[in-house]
């Protein structure tokens, strides 16, 4: 028995093991790309580095790598959404074929890089460990994403309230500003706020996966520098849909705390009473915060502008500039007036004119009725549809990363990732909400980043179909995957594995 016992001792390897069978892991390697990778994306604004680099020099050819390990080590495709999903990525490249010409076709490397690192590196890693070790990578991954979404977040505070620190870095902080009321971290603010809207829905998922009381303190103090952040960039999408995401979190948390101690009927009515409450006042609290947040930049602006203005004035030269124009430089409005601003749902009918953008492009998609069958390709639907935008709005973006899917891949490629999304959203419910699900509270919370990623791939078009990797794509293929995974009974991977 103690043989035994020493026998399978010896046998347990770490979660992260660095050599499998006398060679470097490939599973190590995978796992610490995809951190990378993660981190990467929400930082990028702040490295020395430009979005083409990482994705073509190491996340791509290591999700190749993952993907044969896969194929022949654990049989990966037998399972339908692995399937599904080599469905839609096919699809994907007969569309560049059956649209593009020869020199068009090189247009589309980074797309093709872009989805092989999302499927096979972010939505397969999970299929690579045992279920306890899955549930361990992903802690790991969560960990690493909030925690470099807070040192994203503080950067931007420092950039916005202690600009005499920030002008001593400025490759670091020159892309950060305040503009109309609203913070821009990368080019809109509306791109600024996946990353610290995701923080605040990853804090979640790790306060229910640790244990001691300072990591949930600290947990706690970067989920509010990340709400603080997520409310400075005014992004509606965005508030919305952490605030979705947060009150999923709460109702299920306190739907378990109860279970046991009062009738399920009244459990499932208070947890779904507090998401309501939680979704208010998660979006009015976004706009407190925002409105304080730049009173106080107002006020700092006038602390500072205020020693200019009491100097005794120097009588001007012959040829100085006329008196006019003097006074009206004295009498102009500070370039912070303008930085108080409230948005309420007063174009909530038009979505801020998305409904007219989206018309457009049906009617683009009518006259085209080809595309219906064959699309435009990943990277040419924008091109496409150029003619229909309304003139009053920015010519371009779709603002639904659905329609984008459509105008793109027609009605084959949409058609998979809905079958997909479905399909994964039935696990999800199983998982978070059934009652044979034995998995721990922090996975069954995963689910709220979907919730988040959803509420704006809704508005915006950054996922499935784009060029670059955006930190809301990659983490809705890490969600799915772990979801799927994690639903699945061990002895069954474990005959695929032996097979």
């Amino acid at each position: 028995m103690q043989k035994q016992l020493q026998k399978t001792h010896t046998n347990e390897q770490p979660i992260l093991p660095i050599r499998e069978n006398h060679a470097f892991s490939w599973r190590f390697i995978a796992a610490l790309t995809l951190m990378g990778c993660l981190a990467v994306e929400v930082l990028l604004n702040l490295l020395p580095i430009d979005y083409d680099t990482p994705i073509l020099y190491w996340f791509f050819p290591v999700s190749l790598l993952l993907a044969s390990q896969m194929y022949f080590n654990q049989r990966i495709t037998r399972y339908f959404e692995i399937k599904l999903l080599l469905a839609f990525f096919v699809w994907g490249c007969v569309t560049v074929v059956l649209n593009y010409g020869r020199a068009q076709l090189v247009n589309s490397y980074l797309w093709f890089a872009s989805i092989s690192t999302v499927i096979f590196l972010g939505f397969t890693l999970p299929y690579a460990f045992e279920k306890e070790g899955a549930r361990r990578v992903l802690l790991l991954l969560a960990a690493v994403t909030f925690f470099a979404a807070v040192l994203l977040c503080v950067a931007s505070l420092i950039a916005v309230f202690a600009k005499e620190v920030a002008a001593k870095a400025p490759s670091i902080f020159e892309d950060i500003f305040i503009g109309q009321g609203r913070l821009s971290i990368d080019d809109h603010p509306n791109r600024s706020a996946p990353s610290p809207a995701l923080g605040v829905v990853l804090a979640g998922v790790l306060l229910a996966g640790v244990k001691k009381g300072w990591q949930r303190i600290l947990i706690v103090l970067g989920a509010v520098i990340c709400f603080v952040t997520l409310a400075l960039t005014g992004s509606r999408t965005a508030i919305l849909g952490a605030g979705f995401a947060v009150a999923f979190e709460a109702a299920l948390t306190l739907r378990q705390v109860l279970r046991g101690k009062i009738h399920s009927v009244l459990r499932v009515c208070i947890s779904l009473f507090v998401a309501v409450v939680i979704t208010v006042g998660f979006y009015f609290a976004s706009a407190l915060t925002q409105q304080g947040c730049n009173t106080l930049l107002v006020r700092m602006e006038a602390v500072q502008t205020m020693p200019q203005q009491t100097q005794i004035p120097v009588e001007p030269a012959a040829d100085s500039m006329p008196a006019v124009e003097s006074a009206a430089d004295v009498t102009a409005p500070s370039p912070a007036e303008d930085l108080v601003i409230t948005r309420d749902f007063s174009d909530a009918d038009s979505f801020n004119g998305r409904t007219d953008i989206w018309r457009g492009i049906w009617n683009g998609l009518l006259q085209n009725p080809k595309i219906f069958l064959i699309g435009t390709g990943p990277t040419m639907a924008n091109n496409a549809m150029l003619p229909y935008f309304p003139s009053i709005n920015p010519v371009g973006p779709f603002h639904n990363s659905f329609l984008d899917v459509l105008v793109a891949l027609g009605i084959p490629g949409l058609f998979l990732l809905l079958v997909f999304l479905a399909m994964t959203a039935l696990a999800a419910i199983r998982l978070s909400l059934g009652r044979a699900s034995d998995q721990p509270l922090m996975v069954k919370l995963l689910p709220a980043v979907m919730i988040l990623v959803l509420a704006e791939g809704m508005m915006e078009d950054n996922m499935f179909l784009s060029t670059s990797l955006n930190i809301l794509w990659v983490w809705l293929m890490i969600s799915a995957g772990f979801v799927l995974r994690l639903s699945k009974k061990e002895p069954e991977l474990q005959e695929v594995k032996d097979s």
